[in-house]
């Protein structure tokens, strides 16, 4: 069958192609007769309206951002904190009437960002040097980076994640804890994850990991300790916290303190101490990081960020076109009864 367009119907019509586009475009522009007439000869000859596409290419616009993400789509939707930027970000996006591309940016994966039809980007927590991050800045379309990376002319919407990490750990440290396991999330792509000394936190390529290690070992190095485990595991998820941890909780120089830099890991932590049958807080301390859901009912004491408030800033700064700058957030240290004093 030949394809319809809008000089087939402008024929059947006997009205110039211009006309019947006013018909779809701008129908304010023709009599209610007219309209009908074009309308009901574009339905017999099964015309469905413009090329969506083509109307994009005239107008310079397609009315879609794009979500740069690092993970598969079935784990970023599955991640409490991303489930929760996500949302924030299809809030502002929805109320524009607008569209939201995920792009996953696994190996191979930059042509496709390259030939993605869209007015923006979000970023979502890329590793610094990642080859998308290029691709997209070379488009030079507004751009927003959420947690990381920091990139010259990218505004960086995120908390102050050093900090943030510092005051947690100072909170265990004031309890009295000295032999404290820190459990990280990945620092790099390439493994071997596992214990990290100083120069892998150091030359870590995901900046928010970066910031929240500096900001606990500073708080340790301020307390002159050296009984001190990072540990880092290569996905967000809480079966790899408990493994990681039960592996540790059965020595007899045990950890006293457990400091996990996301929640889900720390729930994790939480279920390694069921199965070694230690108390928390009276055998050992927990800590988390982002106060997801599920954090008030494990009395978890943590830091709180808004995922949601967050996807809606990032959402709201490339709609506005990313002339905004850096957006620093708010952050609560969110004290629940998880941290106690060390065993006697």
């Amino acid at each position: 069958m030949a394809r319809v367009t809008l000089q087939t119907i402008a024929d059947a019509v006997g009205v110039s192609r211009t006309t019947v586009s006013n018909a779809f475009s701008r129908p304010d522009q023709l009599s209610t007769q007219l309209r009908e007439r074009i309308q009901a000869a574009a339905s017999s000859l099964g015309y469905a309206g413009p090329d969506p596409v083509a109307r994009s290419l005239r107008s310079g616009r397609t009315g879609v951002i794009g979500v740069l993400l690092r993970e598969s789509l079935g784990y970023v939707l599955s991640d409490p904190y991303f489930r929760d930027f996500l949302t924030g970000v299809a809030e502002v996006i929805a109320a524009e009437e607008a569209g939201l591309l995920l792009l996953p940016t696994g190996e191979g994966t930059t042509d496709a960002v390259r030939a993605a039809a869209v007015d923006g980007f979000i970023v979502l927590t890329l590793p610094d040097d990642h080859p998308a991050v290029e691709v997209v800045r070379a488009r030079n379309l507004p751009t927003v980076a959420a947690d990381g990376p920091r990139c010259e002319g990218m505004p960086l919407v995120a908390i102050d994640e050093r900090r943030a990490a510092g005051e947690i750990t100072r909170h265990v440290l004031d309890a009295g804890h000295r032999r404290l396991l820190v459990l990280s999330l990945r620092l790099d792509d390439e493994g071997p994850h596992g214990v990290v000394d100083r120069a892998r936190i150091v030359g870590g390529r995901y900046r928010v990991v970066r910031e929240r290690l500096a900001g606990a070992m500073a708080a340790i190095d301020a307390a002159d300790l050296d009984d001190v485990e990072v540990v880092e595991l290569p996905l967000n998820e809480p079966a790899l916290a408990t493994t990681a941890a039960a592996r540790r909780l059965t020595a007899v120089d045990r950890p006293t303190a457990v400091i996990a830099l996301t929640d889900v890991f720390a729930l994790g932590v939480l279920d390694a101490a069921r199965q070694a049958n230690l108390q928390v807080p009276g055998d050992l301390s927990v800590t988390g990081f982002d106060d997801i859901a599920g954090a008030a009912a494990a009395d978890l004491t943590t830091i709180r960020q808004s995922g949601v408030e967050k996807g809606r800033l990032v959402a709201e700064q490339v709609l506005a076109g990313a002339a905004g700058g850096d957006i620093t957030m708010d952050h609560q240290l969110v004290v629940r009864g998880s941290v106690g004093p060390p065993p006697s």
